[in-house]
C-alpha cells in the first residue's frame, strides 16, 4: 500500500497506513454515541499514618475517631479516679455544611469489644467494628484550638487494670457524631505537632495525684452515604478520605486495536452547587487508569491531574488510551487528587446525565488496518 508506515505489532499482523485514505479521525463518546458505563467505588484507604484524623459528621459522611491510651499503670492502686480529661488538638482543616457549625458537634462514645490496629483499619471499616452500648462521654467542649471530652472514670479505671490483669482487655473507645453539624480535624498519634493526651486525676494513699499520657493509638473510620440528589441517578461523588471513587469507563470497540492514538481529552462535569470543599487541599480531580478490574489496582505513579475550570475538569489522556487499545480497556478511575486528611467532595455527572454534562471522551486516532 504505497505512503503506509513501517509499524507492525510482534504478530506482524497490523500495520499503520498514513495514505490520503486513512487520515486521522476524531470521535467522541456524546456525538458518536460510544457506550459510558460508571459506578461508585468504595475503596477506603488506611488512615493509621494520617497527621491527622477526621471527625464528626455531615448529611452523607459520618467520621468516627477510635482512641486508645496506655501507660496508665500507676493508676491502678488509686483508691478513686476523679476525673478524666482527653484533649485532641485542632488542626485548620474543617468542613461544614451552610448553616451549621462545628462548635455544635456533639460526640457519643462507646467501649470497643474488639482488638483493633490504626494500620489495618480503613475509612470504611466502620460496619466491621464491634462496640459496646454504654456511654463513657460525660461531656464535651470544642474550641476553636481544641476538642476537650471528659471520660467515664469507671471505665479509665479497666485501662488501668487491664495493664496488670492479662483478663481485662484495653481497646479504648469509638467517638462518634451524634448531629450533622460539620467534620473537624485532629491531631493524631503519629503527629509531631501535637498529639492526643489524656489527663487523669487520681487519690492514691490519701493524695491527690494527676497523670497525663500521649502514648495512644488513633485512627478514623467513615460511614458513607449515596446522598438523594435531583436528578435521580445522575451523579457519582468523589470524596477524600473515605475512598469513595468513581469508576468510569468508554466502549472503543469502534476503533481498531492498535490504532495510534495522536491525542485523547477526558472531560467530566462537577455540579458546583453541593461541592464541599475546605480550602485546604488542591482543588483538584486525578483519572488514574485501571490496570486490574477485579480489584481496581491502579498505576499510583502516573496519575492525570485535572484542575477545576467551572464546571469541568479535563485530563489528557492520550497515553492511557493507547494502553486501553493495545492491553485492555478497563476505565478510569476519578479520585480526588488529596485524598488524606480531608473529606473533600466533588460531585460529578455520570452516564444518566444530559448530553452536556455527561463524561466525554474524545480521541483522534490514525486507524490501524489489517494487513
Amino acid at each position: 500500500m504505497i505512503g503506509c508506515t513501517n509499524k507492525i505489532n510482534q504478530t506482524g499482523s497490523w500495520l499503520i497506513a498514513s495514505d490520503s485514505s486513512m487520515v486521522p479521525r476524531t470521535i467522541d463518546s456524546v456525538t458518536d454515541s460510544l457506550k459510558i458505563t460508571s459506578s461508585q467505588v468504595n475503596l477506603g484507604i488506611a488512615t493509621g499514618s494520617s497527621t491527622s484524623l477526621s471527625l464528626g459528621s455531615v448529611p452523607w459522611t459520618e467520621a468516627d475517631l477510635l482512641l486508645r491510651f496506655y501507660n496508665v499503670d500507676s493508676v491502678y492502686n488509686a483508691q478513686s479516679i476523679l476525673s478524666a480529661k482527653v484533649v485532641l488538638t485542632r488542626t485548620s482543616y474543617v468542613l461544614q455544611p451552610a448553616g451549621y457549625d462545628v462548635h455544635n458537634l456533639q460526640f457519643v462514645g462507646y467501649a470497643m469489644d474488639t482488638v483493633w490496629s490504626p494500620i489495618t483499619f480503613t475509612w470504611d471499616s466502620v460496619n466491621t467494628i464491634g462496640h459496646g452500648t454504654q456511654n463513657v462521654v460525660l461531656s464535651q467542649m470544642i474550641t476553636d484550638t481544641t476538642v476537650v471530652i471528659q471520660v467515664d472514670t469507671g471505665f479509665v479505671r479497666k485501662w488501668a487494670l487491664a495493664a496488670v490483669d492479662s483478663t481485662v482487655k484495653n481497646n479504648g473507645f469509638i467517638v462518634k457524631p451524634l448531629n450533622l453539624s460539620g467534620i473537624l480535624s485532629v491531631y493524631s498519634t503519629v503527629s509531631t505537632i501535637s498529639r492526643p493526651t489524656c489527663t487523669i486525676v487520681y487519690v492514691k494513699n490519701g493524695q491527690t495525684d494527676t497523670l497525663t499520657t500521649s502514648s495512644s493509638y488513633s485512627t478514623s473510620v467513615a460511614q458513607t452515604t449515596i446522598p438523594n440528589v435531583a436528578p435521580p441517578g445522575a451523579y457519582r461523588f468523589v470524596q477524600s478520605g473515605t475512598g469513595l471513587r468513581e469508576s468510569l469507563k468508554f466502549d472503543l470497540s469502534r476503533i481498531p486495536n492498535y490504532s495510534i492514538v495522536n491525542f485523547a481529552q477526558l472531560t467530566v462535569y462537577a455540579d458546583t452547587v453541593d461541592t464541599l470543599y475546605s480550602g485546604n487541599s488542591a482543588d483538584s480531580l486525578a483519572a488514574y487508569y485501571v490496570i486490574d478490574p477485579s480489584t481496581y489496582q491502579i498505576n499510583l505513579n502516573n496519575p492525570f491531574v485535572s484542575t477545576q475550570v467551572g464546571n469541568k475538569y479535563t485530563f489528557n489522556v492520550s497515553v492511557p488510551v493507547q494502553q486501553m487499545l493495545n492491553k485492555g480497556n478497563y476505565g478510569f478511575l476519578i479520585t480526588r487528587f488529596s485524598e488524606l486528611n480531608n473529606v473533600d467532595t466533588r460531585f460529578i455527572y455520570d452516564e444518566s446525565a444530559p448530553d452536556s454534562l455527561k463524561p466525554k471522551l474524545t480521541i483522534t486516532y490514525t486507524p490501524a488496518v489489517k494487513r
